[in-house]
């Protein structure tokens, strides 16, 4: 009868005749030699063919994957002898037990959760997605936070710092055209005087009208007498020359504000003080003069005389500076022409006086009409000193402000 086989190699079944028995046969799937078992041997193993070997199932892909291991417990750190940390040894002193703390009940509340570990056959469970019913409204998104109003900007540029000095120059150089109106006034006194005299007569005479017991007109040895002619003096001309002097003194030394870069910061100061000291010194002498300090007033005069033209002289310097600075030629070209007209004073003072006194003095007459007129020319002559002073001194305020806009047009 025919010999079922197996092949050890595909695992297959198949038979094989009986005159095939003791040899070797090839597998019809495999081709691989399989030996045929006589009947004595299949007798002793007790079955007609050898046992197949098991086929292990592929494995699954989660076993492929590492395993999550349990955290291990933290191992009890030793405890030290006595002998380590230098007590007496345990077979010279007895020992005594060491305290511990009393064992605790187990509390299953308070016992951490088990971490998960999935098997390899066992996937967690995917978390299901939220949905939203059909009609109903969608939920409003959060608002988002309004933005903070930003801080104002509070960086300066070199150019706004620049406006900054230029602005109290202007603001100097104003108070400077205002104390030329009482400067102009000055020249207005002997022409208003000369008009006087021709329609109505005389000025007022005798003994002054303000008395102040022990010092003005109060008759004792230390008392200032004063005529009536005086006190209009000292109004027409003091109060204008005060005023005149306090304001340009002022506007000089805020005008020393300008930047360093264009030079006339210190040459405004030093105008500033000396312009103080000339104010001074010109009011000292009339005191002084008036009282009869002979020495002092000479003092104050010399002082007034070097002061004044020095304090003049480094204004001028300083608008000049400043138009440069400031990119305005027609500042120095006023200032030229106001130092043109300062120059010409002398020439006409000494040629131009002769001649009048020779040829035209003597054809005016009566004497009020020509002192008259001689006090209209000086006035004339005056507002073009004052007017020339003034267009110097309007040019770099002009100048200032034309930079002050463009910096703020700028930002």
């Amino acid at each position: 009868m025919p010999i079922t086989l197996g092949c050890p190699s595909c695992g297959k079944r198949f038979r094989a005749r009986d005159e095939s028995a003791g040899k070797r046969v090839k597998c019809p799937y495999c081709q691989a030699a399989v030996p045929v078992p006589t009947a004595e041997e299949s007798a002793e193993a007790g079955a007609p063919t050898a046992p197949l070997p098991p086929v292990a199932p592929p494995p699954h892909p989660r076993a492929l994957l590492p395993r999550r291991r349990a955290p291990r417990p933290p191992r009890p750190a030793p405890v030290a002898s006595p002998e380590d940390w230098g007590a007496v040894p345990s077979g010279l002193a007895p020992t005594a037990p060491v305290p511990t703390a009393p064992p605790r009940a187990f509390n299953p509340a308070l016992a951490p959760p088990p971490e998960f570990n999935p098997e390899p056959d066992q996937e967690p469970e995917p978390k299901p997605l939220p949905t939203r019913e059909r009609g109903a409204k969608p939920r409003p998104k959060p608002a988002k936070p309004e933005p903070k109003p930003s801080a104002p900007r509070t960086e300066t540029t070199p150019d706004q710092v620049l406006a900054k000095r230029w602005a109290a120059v202007r603001r100097g150089l104003f108070w400077v055209q205002f104390a030329l109106l009482f400067v102009a006034l000055l020249g207005f006194v002997g022409f208003g005087k000369a008009v006087y005299t021709r329609a109505v007569g005389e000025l007022p005479k005798g003994e002054g009208w303000v008395k102040i017991d022990g010092y003005i007109n109060s008759g004792g040895p230390d008392a200032i007498p004063l005529t009536k002619t005086e006190e209009i003096d000292i109004l027409t001309y003091g109060v204008p020359v005060f005023m005149a002097g306090f304001l340009l003194t002022i506007g000089r030394l805020f005008s020393s504000g300008g930047p360093r870069n264009s030079g006339s910061r210190g040459l405004f100061a030093l105008s500033g003080l000396l312009a103080l000291v000339s104010f001074v010194a010109l009011l000292s002498h009339a005191v002084c003069k008036k009282a009869q300090f002979t020495e002092e007033a000479k003092y104050a005069l010399t002082a007034f005389l070097l002061c004044a033209p020095l304090a003049e002289f480094w204004f001028l310097t300083a608008l000049t500076a400043s138009g440069l600075a400031l990119k305005r030629p027609a500042v120095a070209r006023a200032v030229g022409f106001f130092g043109f007209l300062c120059a010409l004073i002398p020439v006409l003072v000494l040629f131009g006086l002769d001649q009048y006194k020779i040829h035209l003095q003597p054809q005016i007459q009566p004497a009020e009409d020509r002192l008259m007129y001689e006090q209209a020319a000086l006035l004339i002559g005056w507002l073009i000193l004052v007017g020339a002073y003034w267009r110097a001194v309007r040019g770099v305020r002009v100048a200032a402000r034309d930079f002050i806009r463009t910096v703020e047009d700028a930002a």
